[in-house]
């Protein structure tokens, strides 16, 4: 599968899969049980598994910190979509509405030239939009938004063959969306590689829905290294385990591994699983893939808990870095908010739109997201937001709480939902949201009306009186 061609054993030819995922070659003895698994699997019909769901599973299972949760817990397609859609479908499809006017009135005229000429800029366009998750896990994000840009660009094409008399073979060419687009940071390893996986196996799957077969060019994977498995937030020369006062190496909890309680008989932290805390030298802020979109789901640790989370080196360094930009009292997820902020404001992305805490309106938040929404000069605008939405923690399926956030540069009003009712009848994880909607310019503290959060004090109260200790 990596080379391609005629294999003795199976007395067939083998396509060339390559893609960077045979490369190494490192067999393991199996048991005529484990064997027959293989072949029941293999017998099974994949062609139509949700790609998103297969990320997850194989994550976990490669893992076996993680098995204990193996197949328990998914994000629910309906919640990535509620984010994805706001943040890259609706600007896309938007400038599609414009394409298609252009097109139309260039066809009334009788100028078919001219109005292929809209469309095939406009696809052009498409096939070169580039959306990046800074933190991408096993690539559910990047997966949602691949197909939501192939059903769009099936329309486009579509439009192009009926305009064209079927003339026009730009997706035999080549030319089409492609796994190439999407980019992804992750810091896990094992993720990162499942990431490129999970995209192509969902790009592979729309070409069978519309061909009918698998009729592509090989090698059929290709290693375009479009995930990277690398810290988002910094970079450093180097790092060294971090030594107590006796010399000995400073360790935390690993964050994953889990035991049964003896008392209770539930899932508690395996205190005995440790991994080294370290210190990092010269650390310096991360640079980004460029892209044209921002979208993600950055991990959800609070303020007070990052240095048992993550390690007094890692913290030390990260506040090192971001100091003046970032209060130490903000939570993990706001870096992430202030880099795509500072990326957007300055012309290098479109749009962002981001998973945070419900926290994210609350006062040491805010404080990310105020200078970046008061610019004078350079003012950002939130263009989507939900206060507070379920959501399922991709670390232990705990229910929490969310906020979605999508915010373009310059002044523009905004469409605010808050959740009016939630029906859990078919399980905490597939959760009905009923949403109301209003539009309107929305402030730090996603609201909108009156700038509450804005708000400043009176000078003439100054002096009349103190608030008590």
């Amino acid at each position: 599968m990596n080379s391609g061609g005629f294999s003795g054993v199976l007395t067939a030819k083998v396509m060339r899969f390559n893609g960077g995922l045979f490369k190494g070659i490192d067999p393991i003895p199996l048991t005529p049980a484990q064997i027959q698994l293989l072949i029941d699997a293999a017998k099974a019909d994949w062609r139509f598994v949700e790609p998103a769901i297969f990320g997850t599973l194989l994550e976990r299972a490669l893992d076996p910190r993680e098995r204990h949760k193996l197949g328990a817990h998914y994000t629910p397609r309906a919640y990535v979509e509620r984010l994805v859609m706001p943040t890259l479908i609706e600007p896309l499809r938007r400038e599609w509405a414009t394409a298609q006017v252009v097109a139309e009135t260039h066809n009334q005229k009788g100028k078919t030239d001219k109005a292929l000429e809209s469309l095939r800029a406009f696809h052009h366009k498409l096939c070169q939009v580039r959306l990046l998750d800074p933190a991408c896990g096993s690539a559910n994000f990047l997966y949602v938004a691949l197909e939501h840009m192939k059903r769009l660009e099936g329309e486009v094409l579509n439009l192009i063959a009926d305009l064209s008399g079927g003339q026009d073979s730009l997706e035999a060419e080549g030319f089409t969306v492609s796994p190439q687009q999407f980019l992804g940071m992750e810091i896990n390893p094992r993720a990162a590689a499942i990431a490129e996986i999970v995209l192509w196996i969902g790009y592979l799957q729309w070409h069978y829905r519309i061909n009918g077969k698998l009729d592509l060019p090989e090698p059929i994977l290709k290693d375009f290294h479009n995930i990277e498995n690398r810290d988002a937030l910094i970079e450093f020369e180097r790092r060294e385990p971090l030594l107590d006062d006796n010399g000995q190496e400073v360790t935390i909890w690993d964050g994953i591994s889990m035991k049964k309680s003896p008392a209770t008989g539930e899932l508690i932290p395996d205190e005995t699983a440790r991994t080294t805390v370290y210190r990092y030298h010269n650390p310096k802020r991360a640079e980004w893939l460029e892209a044209d979109y921002i979208v993600g789901n950055p991990p959800f640790i609070g303020a007070s808990t990052m240095r048992r989370a993550l390690g007094d080196g890692y913290v030390d360094a990260v506040r090192q870095v971001f100091k003046g930009t970032v209060p130490e009292s903000a939570d993990f997820v706001m870096y992430w908010w202030h880099i795509a902020a500072d990326a957007v404001r300055n012309g290098h992305a479109q749009q962002f739109g981001f998973i945070t805490t419900n926290s994210l309106r609350k006062t040491f938040n805010r404080r990310v997201l105020e200078p970046h929404l008061n610019d004078a000069k350079k003012p950002l605008s939130l263009t989507f937001a939900i206060p507070d939405h379920p959501w399922v923690d991709g670390n232990d399926g705990a229910a929490v709480r969310i906020a979605m956030t999508v915010a373009r540069a310059g002044e523009a009003p905004g469409l605010l939902q808050q959740v009016t009712n939630e029906n859990s009848d078919e399980g905490r994880e597939a959760r009905n949201v009923g949403l109301s909607r209003r539009e309107g310019k929305v402030f730090a503290d996603l609201s909108i009306g009156a700038d509450v959060a804005g708000a400043k004090s009176l000078k003439s109260n100054s002096g009349i009186s103190q608030r008590g200790f």
